[in-house]
């Protein structure tokens, strides 16, 4: 069998995880093989397993990538932001964005297939918490430091319970985007589509609703 270089492997390792990446969200992992994978790298089929152990270790790689996409766009957003509201509201922002324009991302994390839609049958449970449990502590950072800038519910919010209530309203939101797009031909009086209103009142209402002072609610 053919060795590589230190080079090489690491030149063909990021065309498999490319080409693997194009054809997940273009096919699926279901329609995807991995002879479709590496034919566009140049290498035969068993070469891959020079690289990765199964296919679905291939996806976890992306799925690692695309998280760390994520967190580096939060920390872009968040670098120069001291008010609370303001920064909770663009990282629910960042989220929503990466969300709609990510069908990974939207299979993996709002709806949970992970398993079973996404070829990670062979990737171990350990190893799949192993990479969310990473992407859970990047974020840890950030929103602790929204709690020590807020006055409001959000400074005594357990962060996992902060990333759920994000995933289950904001997540679920973009899940549905083309639904609601849809539903829009039939109303009328919206100068912004009816989604991006819904998706506008919401993150704001929770960015606001989680940061405002206690007891000033009603003011």
């Amino acid at each position: 069998m053919r060795g590589f270089s230190d080079e090489e492997r690491d030149r063909i390792r990021e065309q498999l995880v490319e080409t693997g990446r194009e054809l997940l969200l273009t096919y699926g992992p279901e329609k995807t093989t991995v002879k479709d994978i590496t034919d566009p790298v140049g290498i035969a089929k068993p070469t891959f397993y020079q690289f990765f152990d199964a296919k679905g270790d291939l996806y976890l790689e992306i799925f690692q990538r695309e998280l760390e996409t994520y967190v580096d766009r939060v920390r872009s957003e968040l670098g120069e932001v001291e008010d609370a509201s303001e920064g909770l509201e663009r990282f629910f922002w960042c989220y929503a964005e990466f969300a709609e324009g990510n069908p990974f991302i939207q299979q993996m994390i709002i709806q949970g297939n992970h398993q079973e839609s996404l070829g990670l049958r062979n990737v171990s449970s350990e190893k799949l918490e192993e990479v969310q449990r990473g992407s859970m502590a990047e974020l840890l950072p950030f929103i602790e430091e929204l709690q020590a800038e807020s006055d409001g519910p959000l400074s005594d919010l357990e962060p996992f319970v902060l990333l759920g209530l994000m995933g289950g309203s904001i997540g679920l939101l973009a899940l549905h985007k083309d639904e609601f797009e849809e539903y829009e031909a039939e109303l009328d009086g919206f100068e912004v589509g009816y989604y991006d209103r819904l998706q506008e009142v919401l993150i704001t209402s929770l960015a606001r609703g989680l940061t405002i002072e206690q007891g000033r609610e009603g003011i």
